[in-house]
């Protein structure tokens, strides 16, 4: 490794089934992505040490193992998951954040061939409702983080500059990158994500997050997959996620009357399938068919039902912006919803423009760009992209943006209603 300290970047968007991060090295590198299995393991100090002989090969972040001074040892991600470990959805994502982030930045110090010592600049987006956390998480972190060792190797790390953020920050972050501080200033806006664990709603008003007047639910993805699950036999939450791809296809807008061509996400039934015998396979897909289908109309009422709550009436809002990996199922019930919901005065949008953006500053090859769309990962990095151009001064190429960077103002509350 380099003996000159090593310059980082990086904002991570840790999500209950997956951890997405941009980074970049140096001031002004490219923009480059990585992604994390979500799983977490805490093991004995002797299994660890066992695996620097066992565990030499493959990507960093497919191969990760650390230990923080303490002397506590985890796997994480894709190693976690062939020990048999799982993801919790009961449990809050900060609590497990410390130990991800290690591993995300000892993945890259090896990517990358950094130093040893690195100056680390670090933007997080947590749950709107684990936000109040934040001030406990930065400093169990900046004391693990001082110094700990992956795959066996110490990494020295001096934390910077950090950040937190509710998730859907990025999104209404980039706003200010479109539209003029004076115009967001003046409205009322509304940010919907829909994420695996959580469905949230940020309110902003004269550009301020309102704590007060923002909600967040359970009704994430877990509940819908969950639903097909206790209607077939032997599937799994993880079956269900590895089935996922994304596609193009008409979506009807009814303000236009006509069909608009859009990217959806759907679940490959055929890869769902567990049976050999082709009489029982075709009764087994026509099971799991109906189990989808009657699993998507039952969570789209509850999150109906929610929104239904929630949402600001026509004349309390200006603009509504809907993303988050779920999102990508429902396009055409969130356009039929929102269509009605709302006249032409309300600006509804998701976040397909942002999504354009990542994707040509990634610069990926043919071969990952195609892999990248289809699995949903331009949609599901969406709010961590904002995230990255605000934080990191990124001056898009695809936008002409400001190089500095305007931070939207957070009510400093602490209390969630």
């Amino acid at each position: 490794m380099n003996k000159r300290a090593s310059k980082l970047t990086i904002v991570c968007d840790h999500g209950t089934s997956l951890t997405k991060v941009l980074y970049r090295v140096g001031r002004n590198g490219q923009p480059k992505q990585l992604t994390m299995d979500a799983q977490l393991l805490k093991l004995d100090v002797n299994v660890v040490e066992n695996l620097q002989q066992t565990s030499g090969f493959g990507k960093p972040e497919h191969n990760a193992w650390l230990q923080t001074k303490g002397n506590s040892c985890y796997l994480v991600g894709r190693l976690a998951r062939e020990y048999r470990a799982s993801t919790s959805i009961k449990s809050l994502k900060y609590e497990s954040i410390v130990p991800k982030i290690l591993s995300v930045v000892g993945a890259i110090a090896v990517k990358e061939n950094l130093s040893e010592q690195i100056k680390l600049d670090l933007a997080l987006l947590l749950p709107l409702g684990e936000s109040s956390n934040n001030s406990e998480l930065e400093k169990e972190l900046a004391e693990a983080i001082r110094e700990f060792k992956f795959q066996g190797k110490t990494v020295g790390v001096d934390l910077q500059r950090y950040r937190c953020q509710p998730e859907g920050y990025g999104i209404a972050s980039h706003l200010l990158k479109i539209c003029s501080l004076e115009s967001v200033q003046a409205q009322t806006f509304a940010v919907l994500m829909f994420g695996y664990r959580n469905t949230s709603l940020l309110l902003f008003k004269n550009g301020i997050l309102s704590f007060d007047s923002s909600e967040t639910t359970s009704l994430g993805f877990y509940n819908f997959s969950d639903r097909i699950i206790k209607k077939t036999s032997g599937l799994t939450r993880e079956d269900i996620q590895s089935a996922i791809y994304t596609c193009r296809e008409n979506i009807i807008n009814h303000k236009t009357a006509l069909g608009e061509e859009r990217l959806i996400t759907k679940i490959v039934v055929e890869e769902l399938v567990k049976s050999r015998d082709k009489q029982r396979a075709e009764v087994e897909k026509a099971r799991i068919e109906t189990a989808i289908n009657n699993s998507k109309i039952e969570y789209w009422q509850l999150l109906e039902g929610w929104l239904e709550e929630v949402i600001p009436t026509q004349r309390q809002l200006d603009r509504l912006i809907y993303t988050g990996g779920t999102s990508g199922f429902f396009r055409q019930e969130l356009n039929d919803y929102l269509s009605v919901k709302y006249s032409e005065n309300v600006e509804l949008s998701s976040t397909e423009e942002l999504e354009r953006e990542l994707q040509l500053e990634l610069n990926l090859s043919k071969i990952s760009s195609n892999r990248f769309k289809q699995q949903q990962l331009p949609l599901r990095f969406a709010d961590a992209w904002g995230l990255f151009v605000d934080f990191a001064r990124y001056t898009s190429t695809y936008l002409s943006l400001p190089e500095t960077s305007i931070e939207l103002n957070i009510e400093k509350k602490l209390s969630v209603n």
